[in-house]
């Protein structure tokens, strides 16, 4: 026979004891530690609910915003401020403005107030403060630096040697748009080189390079023919807009001027043959035709010329922009009628017809 040795009975009841003892303070301990971070977690939450609260509702007591129309003021130009609040009753507060510390309007609801403003890059510090009913005041202030950028066009088209005049954009024609800006920052007047140019084409921004000092762009006119408008908006390196034009270019017509071609001095490109011209007696005189404001590369070879004499077309045997007049009998006198239309092979939108008379005989 085999027997076990058992422990004896008291310690048994000792043991069983002890693990239930341990077992319940284990749950015990587990519950507590629960407890506390729950606890925690809601004070934690409550805290940071009442610190919101208490922002959210600071926030809202002094929430004031002042507008401004144009958003960039020229130079000269008349300013409106407009005070606005979601968190008071703006109507009923008594508002002050102050405009470079001096005291310009107040009064129950005077929420607009026009200035004007000063050169390009003088600053001009517009405060506004508005007590409510019950006593709380609000305040806030808006510096306004104008500044500009003008927009000048430079058409392409041909003009003819010494012309004094500027050329014009026509129909289908091409020019080059510069934009000047006039920013002053921190006092300094600001390169082009430094500030960042949004080009739009009716409507449609252009494709422009990523890097600074795109102040001008190439437009080629538009079929159907139509005005173009042209914005621009000037920013700064941090994406501030601190300058805004536009402009609305007109199409006009190329034209024809004629010339004498002398023989001694020259193209007389100082008079033009306007409405008749006087050939007297001579026998030959040579008579030039000047297109004027059309987009060509060169003017003989991309221009189409067709002269007629009497409404009947002439064969010329020179230069398509050049016409021989030659009388054979002196003797006889009366009235020719010469007439030229000029056609761009490349834009077809550029024409122009022009006719003088000429008096022959004495």
């Amino acid at each position: 026979m085999h027997f076990e040795a058992l422990p004896p009975k008291n310690t048994m009841q000792k043991k069983l004891i002890i693990d239930i003892i341990y077992s319940n303070m284990s749950s015990i301990f587990l519950k507590k530690t629960i407890q506390t971070l729950l606890i925690l977690v809601a004070i934690i939450s409550f805290q940071n609910n009442h610190a919101f609260g208490q922002t959210a509702g600071l926030n809202q007591q002094n929430t004031i915003d002042v507008s401004v129309s144009p958003s960039n003021p020229r130079a000269g130009e008349n300013i409106t401020l407009e005070v606005s609040s979601y968190s008071i009753n703006i109507d009923a507060a008594k508002i002050t403005w102050y405009v470079d510390g001096v005291n310009k309007e107040e009064g129950v609801g005077q929420k607009n107030l026009t200035i004007k403003a000063k050169d390009n890059g003088q600053s001009t510090i517009v405060r506004v403060v508005a007590e409510t009913t019950n006593g709380t005041i609000v305040e806030t202030s808006k510096t306004i630096i104008p500044g500009g950028v003008d927009i000048i066009v430079e058409p392409t088209s041909y003009t003819p040697p010494f012309y004094k005049g500027k050329p014009i954009f026509v129909n289908q024609g091409t020019m080059r748009i510069v934009a000047v800006p006039d920013i002053f920052i921190n006092g300094e007047k600001v390169s082009s080189k430094n500030l960042i140019f949004k080009w739009t084409k009716d409507d449609i921004v252009l494709p422009q390079d990523i890097n600074t000092g795109n102040d001008s762009i190439i437009i080629n006119g538009s079929v159907p023919i139509r005005d173009i408008d042209i914005d621009v908006a000037v920013s700064d390196f941090s994406g501030n807009t601190v300058a805004e034009a536009s402009k609305i270019i007109s199409a006009g017509s190329p034209k024809i001027l004629f010339y004498e071609d002398s023989p001694l001095y020259g193209i007389l490109l100082n008079k033009a043959i306007v409405g008749s011209y006087y050939l007297g007696g001579r026998e030959e005189v040579d008579i030039m035709a000047k297109p004027y404001f059309f987009n060509i590369e060169n003017k003989n070879n991309n221009v189409d010329y067709k002269w007629s004499m009497n409404g009947n077309p002439v064969s010329l045997s020179g230069k398509k922009n050049e016409l021989v007049l030659k009388q054979t009998n002196t003797g006889l006198k009366g009235t020719a009628g010469i007439s030229l239309d000029v056609n761009n092979l490349a834009r077809i939108f550029q024409f122009a017809s022009a006719d003088f008379d000429v008096s022959f005989g004495q």
